[in-house]
């Protein structure tokens, strides 16, 4: 992972199976969902100290045998697709900004249930600040906005904070909180029309830019060289190049068929046999996935989805 918190998340009640095992079993100690959180800059320490050089190793996929597949064989295709190599991922969109693009789904999802709309983005004060507006024949339908950095947060957070009451003689009593309200730079209008959902990074560039990410001494470190001239914004810039290139490797394997692959974004067929793919993500496919966990586990699919 490239982020440090996710290891404080991994340690959260929430994350344990209390939620969701049976309540005959809750005497028990809790069994946690993540065994173990690690980041790029750790498996680059733990490879200095087993005297691992990464620019020597080989840059081709494992050979499968190697791979030991998950006990299931549905969940196993799930987790480990075989990949056409004519079928790679479409490269992530500056848009949907550098931490997964789970803002940007919702905003597609929505923009499905809304044939012939448009997504209109405005940046902020700055980079870190940007709005979203779905629309429809100038109508605003959806609203959304994503905020890195703590300073940005923060300005986010005084907006949310109630209100202080006047108490001049006279004056009219405000209460509750503020909404946030959109206004990036799109007019008045913007100004106005709340936030229906706000994504939220505490590192300045998002996830690209993570406390557990490899920086630009790393990379000096590994290949032996000066690269205190090169700066790390000039480093997160190739960073971010390569995130918004990237693609999914091809199989090493010749045999991509598989019951339980999810349909492909280069399919032609897709608008027609799959209406419910959005930014190559198969609902259904994904529903039956966690259907067939329900079943193994017996835990109960709202309980999982």
């Amino acid at each position: 992972m490239p982020c440090f918190d996710k290891k404080l998340e991994a340690s959260r009640e929430e994350l344990t199976d209390i939620y969701w095992r049976p309540y005959s079993e809750n005497s028990r100690p809790p069994v946690r969902d993540v065994d173990c959180v690690i980041t790029a800059r750790e498996i680059l320490m733990l490879a200095e100290t087993r005297v691992i050089s990464f620019p020597s190793l080989p840059r081709k996929p494992l050979d499968p045998s190697t791979r030991i597949p998950f006990p299931d064989s549905k969940l196993d295709a799930f987790l480990f697709p075989q990949i056409h190599p004519l079928d790679r991922r479409r490269p992530q969109i500056p848009a949907a900004g550098t931490s997964g693009g789970y803002l940007y789904h919702i905003l597609l999802t929505q923009q499905s249930l809304h044939p012939g709309s448009s997504i209109i983005t405005a940046r902020g004060r700055n980079a870190d600040v940007v709005d979203y507006t779905l629309t429809l024949n100038n109508e605003t339908l959806f609203r959304a906005a994503r905020y890195y950095g703590f300073r940005n947060i923060q300005n986010l957070v005084r907006k949310l904070k109630p209100v202080k009451k006047n108490r001049m003689p006279g004056a009219r009593m405000g209460g509750g909180a503020r909404k946030p309200t959109a206004g990036a730079g799109d007019g008045d209008a913007g100004k106005t029309a709340e936030l229906a959902y706000v994504e939220v990074m505490a590192c300045p560039g998002g996830c690209t830019n993570g406390g557990g990410q490899i920086k630009v001494e790393d990379v000096g470190s590994l290949q032996g060289v000066d690269t205190c001239s090169r700066g790390q914004k000039e480093w997160l810039g190739r960073v971010d190049e390569a995130y918004y290139s990237q693609a999914s490797s091809p199989s090493p394997s010749d045999d991509s068929s598989s019951s339980s692959s999810p349909p492909s974004s280069s399919d032609s067929s897709d608008s027609s046999d799959h209406p419910d793919l959005i930014n190559s993500i198969s609902t259904t496919h994904i529903t039956s996935i966690l259907s067939h966990w329900s079943q193994l586990t017996d835990i109960p699919l709202e309980k999982l989805a």
